[in-house]
């Protein structure tokens, strides 16, 4: 047996999915950019989802009173 990983080992080190939005985007990286620790899908794609230019999830919308 061999002590270094095979092919396959090294594709499965990083998954496919986005950590931010979950989307498939198999190249996603995080990227410095002047001082900022961007989240992209391919190196130049922003992630739709990154928190870094101001990006917050919609709070749960109240729920509505039914009348009886």
């Amino acid at each position: 047996m061999s002590t270094l990983p095979s092919c396959p080992d090294l594709l499965d080190a990083v998954p496919p999915t986005c950590p931010g939005c979950e989307a498939y985007a198999p190249f996603w990286r995080w990227v410095r950019a002047d001082d900022l620790r961007v989240l992209t899908h391919d190196g130049d794609l922003i992630c739709p989802k990154d928190r870094t230019f101001g990006y917050t999830p919609a709070p749960a919308p109240a729920p509505l009173a039914v009348a009886a």
